[in-house]
């Protein structure tokens, strides 16, 4: 959970919508909000973000920098300098862990001076809030439900008599003098609520529980039970908020302006679009939204009757978005009127009893309004006029979409959390065939014709998990995006297979992790090699698919191990799979693999291990003189994960080599398969501000 009080924010008052449910927990200090968020964010798989230890971290570098504590703008400007960084319950401050020290005495007397300033809540105000923007979270500290997370899914305001309270802060404290901890429990609620600056106050919509008769699993199980009750499942479970979203499939003959249409309702250049016919080929899901409502668009290539070869299994892919659809849009081009293959096709919609939508597509002004009329001989109803380039009409024409699809969702799914596959690789190595597997279903077209793939086509599908304490096996949110191949050089006026290479750069980057397929059974060459830099410096976790292996014989494995080590950057830490995607061979070996590089891209090193190994590495071998002065490395911390970023505190620049080395070192102590390290070296910041 990163959280940078220093970079560009949203306004304060710009609502958050998180992709999972935001979980607010406020309450009087004693009342035991720490341990039960805590335990609650466990339960429920999210992120538990303590804003207490914001507060004590920004405290703290108050302190180091030597401003007085009663200073609003010297605080201010301190904390708005600042990077905190909350991962696995430990506290980062510019990238060191600071867990234990804010929890000092130093810290403690403080803290109440420094978050009383206006400035201060200010600064780390909108941090608070973009901690869970994405992922959601459990959040717990003062002032949550009323102040920072105004609208959060849940507000729980905990709270418990002043003589429980004391008693838990004896237990925790090892006191025994229970009527001077309760004297200052009130001193401090008393002092919490008369706080000229945010004042601790119940917000108005607020769940009110009453812990004082009630043990902490008791807590959290009730938390638990009203967050379901709230949040709902779909909330709380990806896989099931993804197929809960009602399917609106848009079909037509080629060229009637699909794909513009699916554009124009997304709002982005999603779908490839080209003036020649069959440019869509694959089937293809895009999240929409309409004044708030959220459903699925499913693009599809063209109906022809009696297609053959690649033409009939994009045929395939229409009518199997026609049989999953909640509603179809059936588009038709008005100034050509309906063509006997359109009659064909809504005759076929009338049969299927899926509810069906006629667009009469390219009605760019008034006067082809009367084209519409002579569409009512398929039988569908009246036609929508709309002009999908222009954009006229299509607001009513979604206007009748949310009419015909009830019970909408008025939250998009959480996927925030899911891991994100890219398959790339050249043309013609198996990604889609490969895609096709791991699905379980013909999701994109396969052809031995190259390029067959133009978009990138995503999925969410459930993969089993790791067993559970219980022993049992629960299945996991993963999606995975086919990409089209990327091949040498464009030939003039090829806008679609630029269009296509564009998309599979935007899917890289967009991806957690990429499974890098190539063709085992053929030399590797230039494109291979650029795309292996592109990954690299994307930063994203890798799996070496080595694919058509039963195509490999003894002479040509003994080349592809000499080509792997001189031409693929990343061969080296990236885990190396053999499969053939096309007898299903080695598929099962994948996902283990996956997973594995998963908790890799995500694992966060203690700064105490990380300078231990560094130091350790220095003894071995010295770092090289730089003109007339010895580099030393001061300090050494892992700043990010996704991927793992470590941060060298030194008195001049490192050689590369000497870079390399530390990775090496980094690698033989922890588990970073298939994960590039990215390591950088700066000079130390200044440590006072006076």
């Amino acid at each position: 959970m990163p959280v940078d009080a220093s970079s560009s924010v949203p306004s304060s008052d710009e609502p958050v919508r998180a992709a999972g449910p935001v979980i607010a927990i406020d309450g009087p200090a004693g009342s035991g909000k720490s341990s039960v968020a805590r335990r609650v964010a466990e339960r429920l798989g999210l992120p538990h973000v303590d804003t207490g230890a914001l507060y004590r971290a920004a405290t703290l570098a108050v302190l180091r920098a030597g401003v007085d504590p009663s200073d609003a703008d010297g605080c201010a400007e301190v904390v708005g300098s600042i990077t905190l960084t909350r991962e696995d319950d430990r506290t980062y401050l510019d990238g060191e862990d600071v867990e234990d020290e804010i929890r000092g005495d130093e810290v403690t007397a403080s803290v109440s001076a420094v978050s009383a300033h206006a400035e201060v809540r200010g600064a780390l105000l909108p941090a608070q809030r973009r901690a869970v923007d994405e992922a959601g979270g459990v959040v717990e500290g003062r002032d949550i439900g009323s102040e920072v997370l105004p609208d959060a899914d849940l507000k729980v305001f905990l709270t418990a008599s002043v003589e429980e309270r004391a008693r838990r802060r004896g237990q925790q404290s090892g006191r025994d003098d229970l009527d001077v901890l309760a004297q200052e429990i009130e001193a401090r609620d008393a002092a919490d609520g008369g706080r000229e600056v945010s004042p601790m106050a119940v917000a108005d919509d607020a769940w009110v529980l009453d812990s004082s008769d009630l043990d902490v699993d008791q807590v959290v199980q009730a938390v638990v039970d009203r967050v379901h009750e709230v949040a709902g499942p779909a909330l709380l479970d990806p896989l099931a908020a993804h197929r809960s979203l009602p399917r609106v499939a848009i079909v037509g003959r080629p060229n009637v302006g699909k794909s513009t249409l699916v554009n124009r309702i997304l709002g982005s250049r999603v779908a490839i679009v080209e003036e020649k016919p069959g440019v869509t080929r694959d089937r293809t899901e895009h999240p929409a939204d309409w004044l708030g409502r959220h459903f699925l668009v499913v693009d599809t290539g063209g109906w022809e009757h009696q297609a053959e070869g690649m033409a009939a299994r994009i045929v395939e892919q229409a009518e199997a978005a026609v049989a999953d659809a909640d509603l179809v849009v059936f588009v038709v081009d008005a100034t050509v009127g309906a063509l006997e293959d359109d009659e064909r096709y809504a005759r076929l919609l009338r049969r299927s009893k899926v509810p069906t939508l006629l667009v009469a597509n390219k009605v760019d002004n008034d006067r082809q309004e009367a084209l519409v009329h002579e569409l009512y001989g398929l039988g569908l109803g009246a036609a929508h006029p709309v002009s999908a380039r222009h954009g006229r009409g299509v607001g009513d024409l979604l206007d009748e979409v949310l009419a015909a699809l009830p019970d909408l969702p008025t939250g998009p799914p959480p996927v925030s959390q899911v891991p994100r596959v890219a398959i790339v690789g050249k043309p013609n190595v198996g990604k889609s065939s490969l895609f096709n597997r791991l699905l379980g279903e013909e999701r994109s077209i396969v052809d031995s014709v190259p390029h067959t793939t133009r978009d990138a086509v995503d999925t969410m599908i459930e993969v089993p998990g790791p067993p559970g304490p219980d022993g049992e096996v629960r299945g996991e949110p993963w999606v995975f995006v086919d990409t089209a191949g990327m091949r040498r050089r464009y030939r003039h006026g090829e806008d679609t297979e630029l269009y296509s290479v564009d998309r599979t750069r935007a899917a890289i980057e967009s991806a957690d992790l990429v499974l890098f397929v190539v063709d085992a059974s053929e030399p590797l060459g230039e494109q291979d090699q650029r795309l292996a830099a592109l990954l690299r410096e994307a930063g994203r976790g890798v799996v070496l698919v080595c694919n058509k292996w039963d195509l490999v014989d003894e002479d040509r494995r003994y080349e592809l191990e000499k080509e792997l080590d001189r031409l693929l950057s990343f061969a080296a830490w990236a885990p190396r799979v053999n499969i053939s995607a096309a007898s299903g061979r080695g598929i099962r070996r994948l996902l283990p693999q996956l997973r594995a590089v998963w908790v890799n891209y995500r694992r966060r090193i203690p700064t105490r291990a990380v300078n231990q190994i560094v130091e350790e590495a220095v003894a071995r071998h010295p770092l090289p003189r730089q003109g007339n002065r010895n580099l030393k490395i001061r300090y050494a911390t892992q700043a990010e994960v996704a991927p793992p970023r470590f941060i060298l505190f030194a008195n001049g620049r490192l050689p590369p080599s000497y870079r390399r080395y530390l990775e090496r070192e980094l690698r033989e102590h922890h588990d970073f398969v298939g994960v590039p390290l990215v390591i950088e070296d700066r000079p130390p910041a200044p440590r006072n501000r006076r």
